[in-house]
């Protein structure tokens, strides 16, 4: 440890302001980790973890707005006196060190108490974690290779949430860092890729990885009725051309086996099933008695099917069973899903088949020890949900209320917190964990978003700004610390 400084006055149990020894404030900087021997280095009441914020200089005589002297002076050419000179850190205390870890602070600081700097052989991460179950992620403190970042372990399926604007480093940093932490904690990962670009080309060439396209998988009957209901605006809001369609769903998938092993067909199989359907669709509103009814239906069926195209059917044609798909973890320990190339409804309702055989598998009281990845996750629980987004976010909610008994982690990426970049608030509140890279300019201000869940802690809006690629500040319940703290990784010889 190294003194750097003592306590200012107004210091609390929750609050501290350093002022720095001479030119300590050119090698001090925020984010570092300090220890305060709180009353004194001879009998010290307790010892204080803390991590430095918001450093500040001060110069009286250099004040922006009253004439000084010095300040006359400086106008002139000459150079100002530096002898009045404070510089300071808040200092946000995260816990008070004992043989047992950390504990909360209850004490005022005392003023004039010695501050230390902790350096990289004092080892201060191990002081939090004493006691507790933890991992270590492939990730560091910032400025402090040697100091890995510790996870409670207990706390994995609570959920994560990982936020920053495009270019933040948030799929390098899933990949590289919360993948093999998952694994290492006895976990199979499942990612949903939404475009195909972020996961697929990096992971498709590991041995333990099997990556699984989209079109390949065959969606549950409700799942494909939703998505029809999407693409067809409620099925132009006619109770008989839903029906029809309901009807022709049941034994989808046998249908679409049927369609692909005809001899020598020489159709696009999609547009062979949609002339089926269109075929069924209208038979069964011929069927209708009442003739004002069967008109109605059939003006609706005819709007429905210029909306609907043969090309929108292929997405939903896959013949392999979730069931199949979760079988893929036997002899892997990464499942990629490759969804790029479809429209988004389909991907939604593939998303719905997923989720509804993972909730099934946990609600007969069996643990999954899955950790689903949901990149682009304001794709599947927008801020204010329409259509099938409804479904699929109270699905995650679903399924995030029962994966904390049973084993499953839930990772949702965003580029934002909240209104059209963010997730859902309700979704969002049951994530206890979150990275926060560089925010989106819409994040930096109002309710709701990054800031109001960092400012108490020292985090300002330029900081967060300006984070470089790569850096996340790791809050909730994962991290031992109270306090976030600013982590870090270095992807293997690759660009972020």
């Amino acid at each position: 440890m190294k003194f750097i400084g003592r306590i200012a006055d107004g210091s609390t149990e929750t609050t501290a302001r350093l002022i720095l020894l001479k030119d300590f404030e050119r090698s001090v900087s925020s984010e570092e980790l300090v220890v305060i021997k709180n009353g004194g280095d001879e009998r010290p009441i307790n010892q204080i973890l803390g991590v430095l914020r918001e450093g500040l200089g001060k110069n009286e005589f250099l004040s922006h707005t009253a004439y000084r002297p010095d300040v006359a002076y400086m106008r002139h050419g000459g150079e100002p006196s530096g002898a009045r000179e404070v510089y300071s850190f808040v200092i946000k205390p995260i816990g008070v060190i004992t043989e047992n870890g950390i504990e909360l602070n209850k004490i005022i600081i005392q003023p004039r108490s010695p501050v230390y700097l902790q350096e990289e052989e004092d080892k201060p991460l191990e002081k939090i974690v004493k006691g507790n179950e933890v991992l270590w992620m492939d990730a560091h403190l910032e400025n402090h290779k040697m100091w890995k970042v510790p996870v409670l372990k207990n706390f994995i399926p609570y959920h994560v949430g990982i936020y920053g604007s495009t270019g933040s480093g948030k799929s390098w940093f899933t990949r590289y860092v919360l993948v093999p932490l998952y694994i290492n904690a006895g976990y199979k990962v499942l990612i949903l890729d939404w475009s195909g670009t972020d996961y697929v080309p990096y992971l498709q060439d590991s041995n333990e990885v099997e990556i699984m396209k989209i079109t390949e998988i065959a969606l549950d009957e409700e799942a494909i009725l939703s998505y029809f209901q999407d693409k067809t605006y409620d099925f132009s809001r006619n109770d008989n051309v839903k029906d029809g369609f309901d009807e022709f769903i049941e034994g989808w998938t046998e249908k679409v086996k049927a369609i692909a092993n005809l001899p020598s067909i020489s159709k696009d199989p999609a547009e062979v099933l949609y002339v089926q359907l269109k075929e069924y669709v209208e038979k069964s509103i011929n069927n209708i008695t009442r003739k004002d009814w069967q008109s109605s239906a059939l003006r609706a069926a005819r709007r429905v099917f210029r909306r609907l195209k043969p090309r929108d059917l292929a997405p939903v044609m896959g013949t392999i069973s979730i069931e199949e798909l979760l079988k893929k973890f036997e002899n892997k320990k990464v499942l990629v899903v490759d969804m790029g190339g479809t429209i988004a409804e389909a991907k939604l309702g593939f998303f719905l088949s997923l989720a509804k055989q993972l909730y099934s598998i946990m609600e007969s009281g069996n643990d999954v020890n899955i950790a689903l990845v949901i990149d682009e996750a304001p794709q599947y629980a927008p801020w204010e949900p329409r259509g099938i987004q409804s479904e699929t976010s109270e699905m995650i909610k679903n399924l995030a209320a029962l994966g904390r008994k049973r084993m499953l982690n839930l990772t949702l990426i965003a580029q934002g917190i909240k209104g059209e970049i963010g997730i859902n608030a309700s979704v969002r509140r049951n994530l206890n964990s979150h990275f926060f890279g560089r925010i989106h300019p819409l994040d930096a201000g109002g309710e709701g978003g990054a800031l109001e869940w960092l400012s108490p802690y020292g985090i300002n809006a330029d900081q967060m700004l300006q984070l470089k690629p790569g850096k996340f500040y790791f809050s909730g319940a994962m991290n031992p610390s109270p306090v976030p703290l600013l982590v870090t990784y270095e992807p293997p010889g690759e660009e972020i």
